[in-house]
């Protein structure tokens, strides 16, 4: 009778027997494998061996691939008995009648970093573990085990099948050292105060949830809530209504409500579920929350000073999610359903909203709020901030005064928009701007500005209107400047040629991490319009248009600063965009307080506007550099 032998990189053995003539071993990471391989990097159905008599055959299904011999496999391979192929961390091979745990040499996790088959052939791991230092506990190694893993059924369960898991705690101390923490304790719950905060557990919150549906459904007859629209329950008649009606049914019931919670609790969790966003409602109205992220019901996170922190608070169920985010999205004109699983829209304060329910999501629905500061911010307070220092402040509040045409590149998150709010107040008082939008975020603080933002389709899905739409339009507008929120397809090629046909000034953003990999990045957008041009008369288009690049980065400690603004030159002698830094930020370390340390720099290089701006009485060469 053959088996499969499966060898870890830490040396532990584990056989499965292969009883039948022929045969068809699953291997993957799902339940419904016949052998069940725990990493993480493991396809879901990552293999199957075929073994027809004499002949063993290698089915690869992952886009993974297997390696046999040092060779990927990317479809079918056939083997030698005894011949190993690495899946991953694992080493596994047919093995005739007679292997036994040991009969064929394992990798030690001490003395070997490679494994040798019946056929001489060096097979090296995916992954060599650290070396455990000598001492007298070394001395003697434990030896590896076998543990069969029996047959599964036909019906697909697992019959005590034995799981082959890398995520062993032992297994982060060798390999990060020194750096891998003592323990891994739960991520704490942390209340808005900043305390660490002991959740009760679930069978004891749901007394509360049940006596808060009971109170919620006797709200509901006797206020007739259903009859309402989603829009009216934030009004203030609503609000009043429901908060009287709510104090006298506590009144009645007050004394249900089981402890240790209490009866304020209980009215402000009902008025929020009612007439607010509900478990969210205080992550919002939050000065110090600038992000809140729903995992699931039982994990919301939010960002308070740059940190990522897991909240106390939790949803009841995924119908008060859905009626969250359908507060959300109806009164925006969005729909989000089964058929638009997925919606970007806004809150009414500007708040950036991106919501994704099932089936896209497979646990339960989620939603990503980035929230915008209340008070907009200024060049002031972005040098308070260390994001920049005055003397760059000074170059692009004269560059955007000059009608320099500029793009803010940056990561997600990085301040981007923050960025070009800031930018916008720069801009003459009676200059015409045209604001693009996905979903409206930008707050120009002039008076003539007209602000458009894209439309969905209908349920018919007809009537969209995109990005790219807008911007032809907007050429229409007469506008001095036209301002686009984001370019991430076609609309880049619009945008380009607006800067270049009379509309000086206007600004765009764009995702990257770098000046450099921003012109690529634009590159990309324009062959994303559908027009076939060749790639030097792209390049010969963003070097005609767009004139300075900002580069916003958000650095590990929640910090964002300006690390690059560079000039776009021109066309080199290669046929490539030419950039020159004008200044950079330059990381020298991170202190005891994991805080970034650092400091921008003047490169030397004078931009080629600066006569012009000294001609226009806008700057003298001594302001900057």
């Amino acid at each position: 009778m053959k088996q499969i032998r499966v060898v870890d990189n830490f040396g532990k053995e584990y056989f499965y027997p292969v009883e039948q003539a022929v045969a068809e071993i699953s291997i993957g990471r799902s339940q419904n494998n016949d052998i069940i391989l725990g990493s993480k990097t493991v396809s879901r159905r990552h293999a199957t061996i075929k073994v027809m008599g004499d002949r063993i055959l290698l089915v690869n299904q992952s886009a993974n691939g297997c390696m046999v011999n040092g060779e990927r496999v990317d479809r079918v391979r056939e083997m030698r008995l005894g011949e190993a192929a690495q899946i991953d961390i694992y080493m596994v091979s047919v093995e005739g009648p007679g292997a036994q745990s040991g009969a064929s040499a394992p990798i030690s996790p001490v003395s070997r970093s490679a494994q040798v088959s019946e056929t001489g052939q060096s097979i090296r791991p995916a992954i060599s573990p650290t070396p455990r230092p000598s001492g007298p506990s070394s001395q003697s190694q434990p030896q590896p085990t076998s543990a069969p893993l029996p047959k599964r059924h036909s019906h697909g369960r697992d019959m005590g099948t034995r799981e082959l898991r890398s995520n062993d705690p032992e297994d982060v101390r060798n390999f990060l050292g020194f750096l891998a923490p003592d323990a891994q304790p739960p991520e704490p719950r942390i209340s808005l105060t900043g305390t660490k905060v002991e959740m009760l557990p679930r069978e004891q919150r749901n007394e509360i949830i049940r006596f808060k549906h009971q109170l919620h459904e006797e709200l509901k007859e006797r206020l007739d809530l259903h009859s309402f629209e989603i829009t009216d329950y934030a009004s203030p008649r609503v609000v009043r209504q429901v908060s009287e009606k709510l104090k006298e049914l506590l009144q009645i019931h007050g004394h249900l409500i089981p402890p240790p919670f209490t009866k304020e609790g209980v009215f402000k969790d009902l008025m929020d579920d009612v007439c607010g966003l509900g478990a969210i409602e205080d992550l919002i109205k939050h000065r110090k929350v600038t992000e809140v992220m729903v995992v699931d019901r039982e994990h919301i996170y939010a960002e308070m000073g740059g940190k990522l922190i897991l909240t106390d608070r939790f949803f009841n169920d995924e119908k008060a999610m859905m009626t969250v985010i359908e507060r959300i999205v109806i009164p925006r004109g969005r729909r989000i359903d089964e058929s638009t699983p997925l919606v970007d829209t806004r809150l009414a304060d500007g708040s950036r909203v991106n919501a994704v329910i099932p089936p896209l999501a497979l646990k339960d629905p989620c939603l990503t709020i980035r929230k915008f500061p209340e008070d907009r911010l200024g060049i002031g307070d972005l040098i308070k901030f260390q994001s920049l220092t005055p003397e760059m402040g000074k170059f692009l509040a004269r560059a955007v005064r000059g009608r320099k045409n500029i793009i803010i590149s940056g990561g997600t998150g990085s301040g981007k928009t923050t960025l070009l709010n800031v930018l916008s107040s720069f801009i003459g008082p009676t200059e015409r701007v045209v604001t693009i939008e996905d979903a409206a975020e930008l707050q120009l603080q002039q008076e003539h500005v007209v602000s458009l933002e894209t439309k969905p389709p209908n349920l018919e899905g007809k009537g969209a209107i995109e990005i790219r739409d807008l911007v032809k339009n907007a050429l229409r507008m007469r506008p001095d400047r036209i301002v686009v929120g984001e370019c991430r397809s076609g609309e880049a090629l619009d945008m380009l040629q607006a800067m270049n046909t009379g509309h000086d000034g206007s600004m765009t953003t764009v995702h990257s991490n770098s000046p450099i990999e921003a012109i690529s990045r634009l590159e990309t957008l324009v062959l994303m319009s559908g027009m076939e041009l060749p790639t030097r008369a792209i390049r010969e288009q963003i070097a005609n248009s767009v004139n300075i690049i900002v580069q916003q980065s958000r650095f590990s400690d929640g910090s964002r600063r300006v690390t690059y603004i560079s000039e776009v030159v021109g066309i080199d002698d290669d046929g490539f965009v030419h950039i020159e830094d004008i200044y950079r930020y330059k990381q020298t370390g991170i202190d005891e307080k994991n805080k970034v340390q650092g400091y921008h720099l003047a490169t030397g290089y004078l931009p080629t506007f600066v006569q012009e701006f000294i001609v226009k009485g806008l700057a003298t060469a001594e302001d900057f550099f």
